[in-house]
């Protein structure tokens, strides 16, 4: 199953948060944030299995580091998984 992509855009509500988003040497990270589609730097084959039932997993969402503040691990994004029989859920952390 894939879910259609639907993009997310950051908005920060406080000014500590406006703060907190974007990289001083980068406008690119921090922006690839969305829900659905095809996970970036993962192909389907290699979609987690279910640790409960052992079924592939559907690709749910990507969230980007948030900013220099709030960096992962230079620059990196959770990739989040989730089985639609089972509703276990797996969150793994790439860089692309």
């Amino acid at each position: 199953m894939e879910i259609p992509k639907i993009q997310l855009l950051t908005v920060p509500e406080t000014d500590e948060a406006k703060k907190a988003i974007g990289y001083k040497w980068n406008n690119f990270v921090g922006k690839r944030h969305f829900l659905g589609g095809k996970p970036n730097g993962i192909e389907q084959c290699d979609y987690p299995e279910c640790e409960e039932c052992n079924k592939k997993m559907t690709f749910y969402a990507q969230i980007d580091s948030i900013g220099d503040a709030f960096d992962l691990a230079d620059c990196m994004v959770i990739h989040n998984f989730v089985c639609f029989d089972c509703f276990s859920v797996k969150a793994i952390l790439n860089q692309i």
